[in-house]
Protein backbone atom coordinates (compact mmCIF):
# COMPACT_ATOMS: atom_id res chain seq x y z
CA UNK A 1 0.00 0.00 0.00
CA UNK A 2 1.30 3.61 -0.96
CA UNK A 3 1.40 6.03 1.15
CA UNK A 4 0.69 9.63 0.26
CA UNK A 5 2.30 12.41 2.53
CA UNK A 6 0.65 14.93 3.36
CA UNK A 7 2.05 18.62 1.78
CA UNK A 8 2.92 20.88 4.65
CA UNK A 9 1.51 24.18 4.90
CA UNK A 10 4.37 26.48 5.67
CA UNK A 11 3.70 29.59 7.83
CA UNK A 12 4.15 31.31 4.95
CA UNK A 13 1.12 30.22 2.97
CA UNK A 14 -1.31 30.57 6.29
CA UNK A 15 -0.43 34.41 6.57
CA UNK A 16 -1.08 34.88 2.54
CA UNK A 17 -4.61 32.94 3.01
CA UNK A 18 -5.45 34.92 6.17
CA UNK A 19 -6.33 38.58 5.29
CA UNK A 20 -8.97 37.03 2.54
CA UNK A 21 -10.52 34.53 5.04
CA UNK A 22 -10.55 37.01 7.49
CA UNK A 23 -12.15 39.60 5.25
CA UNK A 24 -15.03 37.19 3.81
CA UNK A 25 -15.82 36.40 7.83
CA UNK A 26 -15.87 39.93 7.90
CA UNK A 27 -18.54 39.90 5.07
CA UNK A 28 -20.68 37.10 6.65
CA UNK A 29 -20.72 38.83 10.03
CA UNK A 30 -21.53 42.41 8.15
CA UNK A 31 -25.35 41.62 8.48
CA UNK A 32 -25.57 40.40 11.88
CA UNK A 33 -23.15 43.67 12.93
CA UNK A 34 -25.00 46.35 10.65
CA UNK A 35 -28.87 44.70 12.46
CA UNK A 36 -27.24 45.06 16.15
CA UNK A 37 -25.35 48.48 15.53
CA UNK A 38 -28.92 50.07 14.17
CA UNK A 39 -31.31 48.11 16.43
CA UNK A 40 -29.41 47.72 20.19
CA UNK A 41 -26.19 50.03 19.72
CA UNK A 42 -28.05 53.17 17.38
CA UNK A 43 -30.91 53.44 20.58
CA UNK A 44 -28.37 53.13 23.64
CA UNK A 45 -27.22 55.87 21.97
CA UNK A 46 -29.53 57.91 21.26
CA UNK A 47 -31.17 57.46 25.33
CA UNK A 48 -27.62 58.07 26.04
CA UNK A 49 -28.04 61.48 24.61
CA UNK A 50 -31.53 62.12 25.72
CA UNK A 51 -30.72 61.72 29.07
CA UNK A 52 -28.69 65.07 29.28
CA UNK A 53 -31.64 66.75 27.63
CA UNK A 54 -35.25 68.42 28.64
CA UNK A 55 -37.69 67.22 26.02
CA UNK A 56 -41.39 66.37 25.78
CA UNK A 57 -41.74 64.38 23.32
CA UNK A 58 -43.21 66.49 21.46
CA UNK A 59 -42.04 70.41 21.53
CA UNK A 60 -39.74 71.69 19.04
CA UNK A 61 -37.85 72.87 22.12
CA UNK A 62 -35.12 71.07 23.41
CA UNK A 63 -32.72 72.13 25.77
CA UNK A 64 -29.25 70.40 27.25
CA UNK A 65 -29.78 69.56 30.89
CA UNK A 66 -26.40 68.52 31.74
CA UNK A 67 -26.52 66.05 34.68
CA UNK A 68 -29.50 67.62 36.06
CA UNK A 69 -31.80 64.20 34.90
CA UNK A 70 -29.85 62.10 36.74
CA UNK A 71 -29.82 64.10 39.99
CA UNK A 72 -33.59 64.38 39.84
CA UNK A 73 -34.06 60.73 39.23
CA UNK A 74 -31.17 59.29 42.03
CA UNK A 75 -32.83 62.11 44.98
CA UNK A 76 -36.58 61.22 44.14
CA UNK A 77 -38.11 58.20 46.67
CA UNK A 78 -40.10 57.13 44.03
CA UNK A 79 -37.43 56.32 41.98
CA UNK A 80 -35.57 54.51 45.54
CA UNK A 81 -38.56 52.53 46.32
CA UNK A 82 -39.04 51.33 42.61
CA UNK A 83 -35.45 50.06 43.42
CA UNK A 84 -36.05 49.01 46.29
CA UNK A 85 -39.08 46.84 44.86
CA UNK A 86 -37.38 45.72 42.04
CA UNK A 87 -34.89 43.71 44.77
CA UNK A 88 -38.09 42.29 46.15
CA UNK A 89 -39.22 40.97 42.77
CA UNK A 90 -36.17 39.54 42.40
CA UNK A 91 -36.01 38.06 45.47
CA UNK A 92 -39.61 36.64 45.41
CA UNK A 93 -39.56 35.18 41.81
CA UNK A 94 -35.82 33.32 42.10
CA UNK A 95 -37.70 30.31 43.52
CA UNK A 96 -40.27 30.27 40.65
CA UNK A 97 -37.29 30.43 38.28
CA UNK A 98 -35.19 27.63 40.08
CA UNK A 99 -36.26 25.81 42.67
CA UNK A 100 -39.74 24.55 40.99
CA UNK A 101 -39.23 24.58 37.73
CA UNK A 102 -35.93 22.14 38.56
CA UNK A 103 -38.36 20.17 40.91
CA UNK A 104 -40.85 19.47 38.22
CA UNK A 105 -38.66 18.96 35.62
CA UNK A 106 -36.56 15.87 37.56
CA UNK A 107 -39.97 14.60 38.57
CA UNK A 108 -41.29 14.46 35.03
CA UNK A 109 -37.59 13.18 33.77
CA UNK A 110 -37.51 10.55 36.40
CA UNK A 111 -40.60 8.79 34.62
CA UNK A 112 -40.61 9.24 30.78
CA UNK A 113 -43.47 8.56 28.62
CA UNK A 114 -46.72 9.89 27.39
CA UNK A 115 -48.42 11.14 30.31
CA UNK A 116 -44.93 12.92 31.14
CA UNK A 117 -45.09 14.45 27.73
CA UNK A 118 -48.79 15.74 28.47
CA UNK A 119 -48.22 17.15 32.11
CA UNK A 120 -45.00 19.31 29.88
CA UNK A 121 -47.50 20.11 27.33
CA UNK A 122 -49.93 22.05 30.33
CA UNK A 123 -46.92 23.68 32.07
CA UNK A 124 -46.11 25.24 29.07
CA UNK A 125 -49.78 26.64 28.34
CA UNK A 126 -49.17 29.84 30.43
CA UNK A 127 -46.21 30.96 28.42
CA UNK A 128 -48.40 31.09 25.14
CA UNK A 129 -51.26 32.69 26.87
CA UNK A 130 -51.41 36.66 25.39
CA UNK A 131 -49.90 38.13 28.89
CA UNK A 132 -52.60 41.01 28.65
CA UNK A 133 -55.71 38.57 28.72
CA UNK A 134 -54.15 36.47 31.00
CA UNK A 135 -53.85 39.77 33.42
CA UNK A 136 -57.68 40.76 32.75
CA UNK A 137 -58.13 37.24 33.71
CA UNK A 138 -56.38 37.26 37.24
CA UNK A 139 -58.21 40.54 37.16
CA UNK A 140 -61.70 38.76 37.93
CA UNK A 141 -60.01 35.76 39.94
CA UNK A 142 -59.00 38.16 42.59
CA UNK A 143 -61.24 40.72 42.79
CA UNK A 144 -61.92 41.46 46.67
CA UNK A 145 -66.29 41.28 46.16
CA UNK A 146 -66.85 38.97 43.56
CA UNK A 147 -63.65 37.39 42.91
CA UNK A 148 -63.73 33.59 42.55
CA UNK A 149 -60.65 33.08 45.05
CA UNK A 150 -62.28 34.68 47.89
CA UNK A 151 -65.44 33.11 47.12
CA UNK A 152 -63.48 29.90 47.28
CA UNK A 153 -61.97 30.82 50.47
CA UNK A 154 -65.36 32.17 52.21
CA UNK A 155 -66.32 28.39 52.54
CA UNK A 156 -63.63 28.05 54.42
CA UNK A 157 -64.29 30.52 56.56
CA UNK A 158 -61.88 33.04 55.56
CA UNK A 159 -62.42 36.57 55.05
CA UNK A 160 -62.39 38.36 51.95
CA UNK A 161 -58.93 39.70 51.09
CA UNK A 162 -58.19 42.81 48.41
CA UNK A 163 -55.42 41.33 47.07
CA UNK A 164 -54.31 43.82 44.58
CA UNK A 165 -55.72 46.76 46.84
CA UNK A 166 -53.39 46.18 50.14
CA UNK A 167 -49.80 47.34 50.64
CA UNK A 168 -49.02 43.95 52.27
CA UNK A 169 -50.45 41.68 49.83
CA UNK A 170 -50.34 43.33 46.54
CA UNK A 171 -46.51 42.93 45.56
CA UNK A 172 -46.34 39.06 46.63
CA UNK A 173 -49.66 38.37 44.53
CA UNK A 174 -48.45 40.23 41.14
CA UNK A 175 -45.25 37.58 41.27
CA UNK A 176 -47.23 34.67 42.14
CA UNK A 177 -49.65 35.96 38.97
CA UNK A 178 -46.59 36.31 36.81
CA UNK A 179 -44.95 33.07 38.32
CA UNK A 180 -46.90 30.36 36.16
CA UNK A 181 -44.91 31.75 33.23
CA UNK A 182 -41.58 31.67 34.12
CA UNK A 183 -42.19 28.00 35.60
CA UNK A 184 -43.54 27.07 32.35
CA UNK A 185 -40.56 28.54 30.36
CA UNK A 186 -37.72 27.10 32.68
CA UNK A 187 -39.48 23.57 33.23
CA UNK A 188 -38.98 23.34 29.48
CA UNK A 189 -35.11 24.43 29.36
CA UNK A 190 -34.57 22.55 32.90
CA UNK A 191 -35.89 19.44 30.96
CA UNK A 192 -34.20 20.14 28.04
CA UNK A 193 -30.61 19.98 30.05
CA UNK A 194 -31.63 16.71 31.88
CA UNK A 195 -32.13 15.47 28.46
CA UNK A 196 -28.53 15.38 27.95
CA UNK A 197 -28.28 12.66 31.52
CA UNK A 198 -27.16 9.53 31.06
CA UNK A 199 -30.23 7.81 32.57
CA UNK A 200 -27.74 4.08 32.71
CA UNK A 201 -26.42 6.69 36.43
CA UNK A 202 -29.51 6.67 37.70
CA UNK A 203 -30.41 2.89 37.00
CA UNK A 204 -27.41 1.53 38.65
CA UNK A 205 -28.06 3.85 41.62
CA UNK A 206 -31.50 2.09 41.69
CA UNK A 207 -30.19 -1.26 41.75
CA UNK A 208 -27.40 -0.69 44.61
CA UNK A 209 -31.03 0.25 46.66
CA UNK A 210 -30.34 4.20 46.38
CA UNK A 211 -33.53 6.22 47.35
CA UNK A 212 -35.31 8.55 44.64
CA UNK A 213 -33.88 10.93 46.91
CA UNK A 214 -30.40 10.29 47.22
CA UNK A 215 -30.20 9.90 43.81
CA UNK A 216 -31.77 13.29 42.83
CA UNK A 217 -29.08 14.76 45.68
CA UNK A 218 -26.15 12.98 44.94
CA UNK A 219 -26.09 12.32 41.16
CA UNK A 220 -28.81 14.67 39.53
CA UNK A 221 -28.56 17.87 41.24
CA UNK A 222 -24.08 18.13 40.94
CA UNK A 223 -25.43 18.30 37.18
CA UNK A 224 -27.43 20.88 36.85
CA UNK A 225 -26.10 23.40 38.76
CA UNK A 226 -24.80 25.29 35.67
CA UNK A 227 -28.05 25.63 34.25
CA UNK A 228 -29.70 26.10 37.96
CA UNK A 229 -27.26 29.35 37.78
CA UNK A 230 -27.98 29.75 34.13
CA UNK A 231 -31.81 30.12 34.46
CA UNK A 232 -31.69 32.01 37.29
CA UNK A 233 -29.68 35.00 35.90
CA UNK A 234 -31.87 34.65 32.68
CA UNK A 235 -35.13 34.59 34.34
CA UNK A 236 -33.93 38.28 35.70
CA UNK A 237 -33.97 39.30 32.19
CA UNK A 238 -36.85 37.69 30.95
CA UNK A 239 -39.47 38.04 33.91
CA UNK A 240 -39.65 41.78 33.51
CA UNK A 241 -41.49 42.70 30.55
CA UNK A 242 -44.27 39.87 32.12
CA UNK A 243 -43.99 41.84 35.50
CA UNK A 244 -44.69 45.14 34.00
CA UNK A 245 -47.57 43.60 32.10
CA UNK A 246 -49.50 42.46 34.87
CA UNK A 247 -48.38 45.89 37.00
CA UNK A 248 -50.16 47.94 33.98
CA UNK A 249 -53.40 46.03 33.74
CA UNK A 250 -53.63 44.92 38.06
CA UNK A 251 -51.81 47.73 40.03
CA UNK A 252 -50.81 50.50 38.00
CA UNK A 253 -47.96 50.47 39.89
CA UNK A 254 -50.22 51.26 43.52
CA UNK A 255 -51.65 50.69 46.16
CA UNK A 256 -48.74 53.40 47.70
CA UNK A 257 -46.26 53.04 45.15
CA UNK A 258 -46.40 49.01 47.00
CA UNK A 259 -46.19 47.25 42.94
CA UNK A 260 -44.26 49.56 41.24
CA UNK A 261 -40.34 48.97 40.19
CA UNK A 262 -37.76 50.86 38.04
CA UNK A 263 -39.37 49.38 34.65
CA UNK A 264 -42.84 50.79 35.04
CA UNK A 265 -41.77 53.80 36.65
CA UNK A 266 -39.60 54.55 33.79
CA UNK A 267 -42.37 53.80 31.87
CA UNK A 268 -44.23 56.60 34.15
CA UNK A 269 -41.75 58.97 33.06
CA UNK A 270 -41.91 58.97 29.61
CA UNK A 271 -45.45 58.00 29.15
CA UNK A 272 -47.28 59.52 31.96
CA UNK A 273 -45.06 62.77 32.77
CA UNK A 274 -43.57 63.21 29.06
CA UNK A 275 -40.33 63.74 30.86
CA UNK A 276 -37.78 62.02 28.25
CA UNK A 277 -34.99 63.28 30.03
CA UNK A 278 -35.56 61.66 33.03
CA UNK A 279 -36.82 58.71 31.71
CA UNK A 280 -33.39 57.78 29.61
CA UNK A 281 -32.18 58.88 32.05
CA UNK A 282 -33.77 55.89 34.41
CA UNK A 283 -32.96 53.86 31.00
CA UNK A 284 -29.23 54.68 31.56
CA UNK A 285 -28.74 53.52 35.20
CA UNK A 286 -30.89 50.09 34.74
CA UNK A 287 -28.05 49.11 32.23
CA UNK A 288 -25.44 50.32 34.01
CA UNK A 289 -27.00 48.16 37.09
CA UNK A 290 -27.31 45.28 34.92
CA UNK A 291 -23.52 45.57 33.48
CA UNK A 292 -22.68 46.11 37.37
CA UNK A 293 -24.00 42.77 37.86
CA UNK A 294 -23.11 40.56 34.85
CA UNK A 295 -19.19 41.56 35.64
CA UNK A 296 -19.60 40.48 39.12
CA UNK A 297 -21.17 37.64 38.16
CA UNK A 298 -18.40 36.60 35.57
CA UNK A 299 -15.62 37.96 37.96
CA UNK A 300 -16.99 35.70 40.75
CA UNK A 301 -17.34 32.73 37.68
CA UNK A 302 -14.04 32.52 36.38
CA UNK A 303 -12.26 32.56 40.68
CA UNK A 304 -14.74 30.03 41.21
CA UNK A 305 -13.60 27.82 38.29
CA UNK A 306 -9.60 28.73 38.88
CA UNK A 307 -10.01 27.47 42.43
CA UNK A 308 -11.62 23.96 41.38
Amino acid sequence: MTLTKTPEVTPKARVVERPAATGLAWLYFSPTMLSITVWVYGPLVFTAVLSFLDWNLVSPDIEFNGLKNYETLLTEPEFGNAAWNTLKYALFVLPFATVVPCALAIALWKRPGRVSEFYRMLLFLPVVLAPVANALSWQFILDPLYGTLNQVLGFAGVEPINWLGDPATALPTVVVVTAPKVVALNTLLFGAALASLDRRTVDAARLDDATEGEITRAIILPQLRRPIVLLGLLSMVVVWPWLFTNIGVLTRGGPSNATDNVYYRLYTYGFTFFDAGTASAAAIVIALAFGLLLTVHTLLSRRFRATR
